[in-house]
């Protein structure tokens, strides 16, 4: 009886034990754990401490002073992605823990060290170096969407807002900045401190500090000023730019305090001009970072490219409002505050091209990209589902940047330009310095109108895909027509599922026809078959349209005479959109393209048209054909380009004639160009052209290849540049040994720091020259995909793939990837989909071959 008992009292401990020692949570954070948190934690106050050498080898000490509040005496958890060694001492409201532990990425803050209402926390540790992007003369932290939990223990989810502040020690010679004024400057013994002031609320992915050998300058702007920070080290470049960026960044401000009707909401703003950054920019508040190629333009840039630096600078200003004062309570909803940024961007730089055709803008600059997407068998909804924060990098993409802003103008067209104003004026003053979801913005834009926006809403948000378009006739003599919509991959979403929009058609390009399609399927009254029938003639319309033979030829035949603008575009995107549906052969394809290219002046369809034929002439022509046809593309895009009397256009085409040039005599002309014999009249080469310029010879096999790259190296000026050819030289070699080694050496995370330069080096390794040659690293890049994502930033598992499989059309290729994913049923849904994004093209170019040329 006694032993009996005993055994109870040993198993009732036990259970003891489990009931009451809660394991720490999962590592990452989940969504479950964030709003445990949420409920929990208010009033948070942060301030860092860090100790930054002169060595970039050497490790960051830091400290962090964490004041919160919470509603009941309770465990809690912070995150760190750290080891152990990195945690070298915590300190709760005066108690020293001993033995501080992180387990599952997270450090357990006991409630007995804990009170209900206000706790201070200190913690001194290693900073991790990951999302610290460490340089020999700079750094800069960036966190975005999950990453400050790598450098710093912190509550590290995006409803969780705090006052952040921080403290740097570093070298003597250096200068830095952080999402707070300065406050104070202190020099000691071959050291500077700086101190910065408490940010307004934000979320940790909006943490920002920087410091570096940068140069700066201001503007004042309604008694702020307004500073950039940069490294450029061309005068002449940064005379040329730097009004424009001042200009543009201050109209965007102003722009945006009037729509919102809500000032400026942070205490101080700044440019950072970020060498070889790996995003074009991010909206951190007080320190907004900005690649500063993307910034600073080479002399006569392309018209593409004066607007990419314009809608940046204003979608990372509109994130001021979009984002950073009203944020989104958790990740799956990142796309809300890029949806915002956008559609404000393309509202504020309208005034700044007064010549340009805006509409026509508008669909060039979104549909394209969201196309690349959504016709693939791995699309994603505009909203995806998100159950750890550590996944919320994957959810980035063509879909929350360019369908969304469609979706935006749609809401607009529905609602009434100025009752959106409204809804979006009650969302900012309703939810300034918190949390908002799309829901919320619905209902504020619901009381302006009579249009009930959830159906609408949850096919075009929470759905997957597009919709195809077409016809039936009637079989019943004189019935209407029946005009109909099903979508493109059935697997993905239901069959029947409607995409409310309003379908404009025009026949004899000059009779409109307007239906609201609401259902799967409608009547109309005009007959559709009629070979000038143009489908989706506007800027809003979405979806592949399925043209019968007769309306393909004619669209092929008579696009450039097109007098609109805008239905040139919409032509052009309808046509490649047919090709890629495998309704037009390659051949006729190219032709059209060609004999476009001859006609059209506008420099946004120059661009959209060159881009294609870069496509068509790559992936889908068999390397005889692409041969045969070399020479007469060349000569008619250096035709084209000669007689080209806008510089922009002229560098268009002269990009896109050495992107496509294989003849001897173009690989010879191009490198008299690069050494200077030779010059193109109108057509000065700025460094990053000679270094593409340097990318094509190399590729080519031009004779003098080595010289060349050695005469082009040491011509640079910037040291910046000189450090990208030095990184991906080992990709143009010529020596098949040596880019094996090279590949082979990204497999190592210190050999990826700088993502674009990889990016680029990937696509050398992968050109469609050397495919045969690169075919056998496919499987290896699949491979690393899962460490890709887990120690890259947002867009480089993105970019890693694309790089890699955008040179590649054959069957091989798509099967590497295709057995790949048949073998790991188990494999991440969120990485699966990125793989079959960018498979796609290959896929469709496969088939295309052989369907046209077998």
């Amino acid at each position: 009886m006694m032993k009996f008992t005993f055994l109870w009292l040993v198993l009732l401990t036990f259970a003891a034990c489990s009931l009451f020692q809660k394991p720490a949570p999962e590592s990452g954070v989940s969504k479950h754990l964030a709003a445990q948190r949420a409920k929990a934690v208010s009033n948070l106050k942060y301030h860092l401490a860090i100790d930054v050498p002169d060595d970039k080898d050497e490790p960051i000490s830091g400290e962090a002073s964490i004041r919160f509040e919470l509603n009941r005496k309770q465990t809690i958890y912070l995150d760190f992605k750290a080891d152990n060694e990195q945690l070298h001492q915590l300190i709760i409201n005066n108690d020293t823990i001993g033995k501080p532990q992180i387990i599952n990425e997270h450090i357990a803050l006991n409630k007995k060290s804990l009170h209900e209402g206000s706790n201070t926390v200190k913690v001194y540790f290693r900073v991790g170096d990951g999302a610290l992007n460490r340089n020999d003369d700079y750094f800069y932290a960036l966190f975005v969407p999950d990453r400050a939990r790598t450098a710093i223990p912190c509550f590290d989810q995006p409803d969780i807002k705090g006052r952040f502040s921080v403290t740097m020690d570093i070298p003597e010679n250096w200068t830095g900045v952080a999402n707070g004024e300065q406050t104070i400057k202190q020099i000691k013994e071959g050291r500077i401190q700086l101190t910065f002031a408490p940010s307004k609320p934000i979320s940790t992915y909006l943490w920002a500090f920087t410091a570096g050998k940068y140069q700066y300058t201001s503007m004042l702007w309604k008694k702020k000023n307004i500073g950039l920070f940069h490294m450029v080290d061309d005068t002449a470049k940064f005379n040329r730019n730097i009004d424009e960026i001042f200009r543009q960044t201050l109209s965007s401000l102003d722009w945006l305090e009037d729509f919102t009707d809500f000032d400026y909401p942070f205490a101080t703003y700044n440019l950072v001009a970020v060498p070889s950054f790996q995003f074009g920019g991010m909206e951190h508040p007080g320190a907004t970072y900005y690649r500063s190629e993307k910034l600073f333009l080479d002399e006569n840039p392309t018209r593409n490219e004066e607007l990419s630096r314009a809608n940046l600078i204003a979608h990372e200003t509109a994130h001021m409002w979009f984002g950073d004062l009203v944020t989104m309570p958790w990740f799956n909803e990142v796309w809300l505050k890029e949806v915002f940024a956008n559609f404000m961007a393309d509202k504020i730089t309208e005034p700044w091209f007064p010549e340009m055709n805006h509409k026509l803008r508008f669909m060039l600059t979104h549909f394209p990209a969201a196309y690349a997407v959504d016709r693939t068998e791995g699309a994603n909804p505009i909203e995806q589902k998100l159950e750890n924060l550590k996944n919320a990098g994957t959810l980035y993409g063509g879909i929350i940047y360019h369908k969304s802003p469609i979706v935006m103008k749609h809401l607009e067209s529905i609602a009434g330009e100025k009752q959106l104003k409204k809804g979006i004026q009650d969302y900012i003053a309703n939810y300034a310095y918190a949390n908002a979801s799309w829901n919320d913005l619905i209902n504020c834009v619901d009381k302006y109108t009579e249009t009930d926006l959830k159906v609408w809403s949850n096919a075009w948000v929470f759905e997957p895909g597009r919709p195809v378009i077409y016809f039936e006739p009637s079989h019943q003599g004189d019935k209407p027509w029946k005009l109909m919509q099903t979508v493109e991959h059935p697997q993905l979403s239901e069959k029947n599922t409607p995409r409310p929009q309003e379908i404009n058609i025009i026949q004899d390009d000059t009779i409109h026809y307007r239906h609201r399609m609401f259902d799967a399927e409608m009547c109309v009254e005009e007959k559709l078959e009629h070979a000038n029938t143009l489908f989706l003639a506007d800027e809003k319309g979405y979806g592949l349209v399925r043209m019968t033979e007769a309306q393909i030829m004619h669209r092929l035949k008579h696009a450039a005479l097109l007098k609109d603008e805008l239905l040139r575009g919409r032509t052009v995107i309808n046509l490649y959109e047919s090709f890629l549906d495998g309704s037009i052969h390659p051949n006729a394809f190219l032709n059209y393209l060609l004999h476009s290219l001859g006609r059209e002046e506008n420099p946004l369809l120059v661009s959209q048209l060159c881009r294609q034929l870069q496509t068509c002439y790559w992936k889908f022509l068999p390397t005889a054909e692409r041969d045969a046809l070399s020479e007469e593309t060349e000569l008619a895009l250096w035709n084209y380009m000669n007689n080209s009397q806008t510089p922009a256009n002229k560098k268009t085409l002269f990009r896109s004639w050495s992107n496509i040039c294989i003849s001897d005599t173009a690989i010879i002309h191009m490198g008299k160009l690069l050494d200077g014999t030779e010059t193109i009249d109108g057509i000065k080469l700025s460094e990053q052209d000679k270094i593409s310029l340097l990318t094509q010879v190399c590729i080519k096999k031009h004779p003098d290849a080595v010289r060349l790259q050695e005469s082009v190296m040491n011509a640079l000026k910037s040291k910046h540049n000189k450090k990208k050819l030095a990184f991906i030289s080992p990709s143009l070699s010529a020596n098949t040994t040596e880019r094996d080694a090279f590949f082979l050496s990204l497999a190592q995370l210190k050999n990826r720091q700088k993502e674009s330069w990889v990016q680029s080096a990937l696509a050398n390794l992968h050109h469609p020259l050397r495919t045969e040659l690169s075919v056998h690293y496919l499987r290896s890049t699949i491979e690393l995909l899962e460490e890709i994502q887990t120690t890259g930033d947002i867009f480089f598992p993105i970019g890693w793939l694309g790089s890699s499989f955008s040179g590649h059309s054959s069957s091989e290729a798509y099967d590497i990837a295709n057995n790949f994913l048949r073998n790991n049923p188990n494999y991440p849904e969120h990485l699966r989909l990125k793989i079959l994004q960018n498979i796609d093209m290959t896929k469709r170019a496969s088939i295309i071959k052989k369907k046209y040329y077998n």
